[in-house]
């Protein structure tokens, strides 16, 4: 299993203004590090937690054997298209009344036949669409816990060699606790 970002945000849940006033930064000298933290902090939450902040596509490729349900790994998920899988003839899409899709949070794709791809890596591919609409529809726990993660990085961005860097605030768990995705 693979997955690939096809399309990323096309703004940040949190801007530059909104980030400098949480870090108490004034003048344009540091815009251009305070946006990198602010990046760098949604990329890391929303790898850490199965989240997408902003609209994103993505793709899922899966290696044979495919299972008749799948669960996207990536939520909120307002969008599933193409299917594609791979055949002897080359790539083949999967027609929509040959799946069921539940869209959200805990989004999955569920074939109603068995899938026989022609090879073992890759055989099929989901494209599907995460993330919330705008900025103002992402939920304000996860603005903070941006905010919060962009507040640690731009503290301790000396830290060469040591761990702290990596570590993050306990805070994270707590706001991002209402989206924390369990496996089963």
């Amino acid at each position: 299993m693979s997955l690939q970002l096809l399309t990323p945000p096309a703004a940040e849940p949190v801007s530059v203004a909104e980030l400098k006033a949480h870090l108490r930064v004034d003048g344009p000298d540091e815009d251009a590090l305070v946006a990198g933290l602010g990046v760098a902090a949604r990329q890391a939450i929303e790898a850490r937690f199965g989240v997408a902040m902003l609209a994103q596509g993505w793709r899922l490729s899966l290696d044979a054997p495919v299972s008749s349900l799948i669960e996207l790994p990536i939520g909120p998920v307002s969008a599933i298209g193409p299917v594609v899988r791979q055949t002897a003839a080359g790539e083949e899409t999967i027609d929509t009344d040959d799946y069921n899709v539940r869209l959200g949070d805990a989004a999955r794709v569920a074939f109603r036949a068995a899938l026989t791809p022609a090879r073992r890596f890759g055989a099929v591919a989901i494209d599907f669409t995460a993330g919330y609409a705008n900025a103002d529809a992402t939920p304000a726990p996860m603005k903070l816990a941006v905010k919060a993660l962009a507040a640690h990085y731009y503290e301790f961005r000396e830290a060469a060699g040591v761990d702290r860097f990596h570590t993050s605030p306990e805070s994270l768990n707590a706001l991002m606790a209402p989206w924390r995705r369990l496996r089963t």
